[in-house]
């Protein structure tokens, strides 16, 4: 999976046109769904986003994965995007950043035996984004990224929608 996403964002570097992407200012918000591989699971989740230069824009996300199989899991995401247009309605970035994650695994919530636990973990964020244009200020999201945390490292996708302010 990993060089599959190196893959994507060099041939999309390669391939980058000179569309303007007015990032600087921009304030947005965005609404997803994501599923994670390690918690086997749908999650949700809330990103606030906002553009440094004309390319460069910071996000801080809050992910949270419904409980399966006794196991749940809710995160803190900090990522930072460089966004490039391949045409005038979609754009796409790669994405760097690090996790704040807690995973917590109740074993009594099926079979009334067994201890909770949890633990709380540091991890980086890898993946790839894009964006297209629905309607003025409104874009769908599509990101796959991978987080690399110790015991908890998963592949997660994420579709939603985002409005430019």
């Amino acid at each position: 999976m990993k060089k599959i996403l190196v893959t994507l964002f060099f041939c999309c570097v390669i391939i980058t046109n000179s569309y303007s992407q007015d990032q600087a200012g921009v304030f947005s918000l965005a609404g997803n769904v994501n599923y994670g591989t390690k918690v086997e699971s749908l999650g949700l989740g809330l990103r606030a986003q906002l553009g440094f230069t004309d390319n460069l824009r910071g996000s801080a996300e809050y992910k949270y994965y419904i409980d399966r199989h006794n196991l749940s899991a809710w995160g803190v995401n900090t990522d930072g995007h460089y966004v490039f247009g391949v045409a005038e309605t979609v754009s796409l970035y790669p994405i760097a950043g690090i996790n704040f994650t807690r995973w917590t695994y109740d074993p009594g919530r099926s079979n009334g035996i067994g201890d909770k636990y949890s633990n709380n973990r540091i991890g980086v964020n890898l993946g790839f984004g894009g964006q297209v244009l629905i309607a003025d200020n409104s874009f769908i999201q599509i990101e796959a990224k991978e987080a690399l945390i110790k015991n908890y490292s998963q592949f997660t996708l994420s579709v939603g929608f985002m409005y430019q302010f």
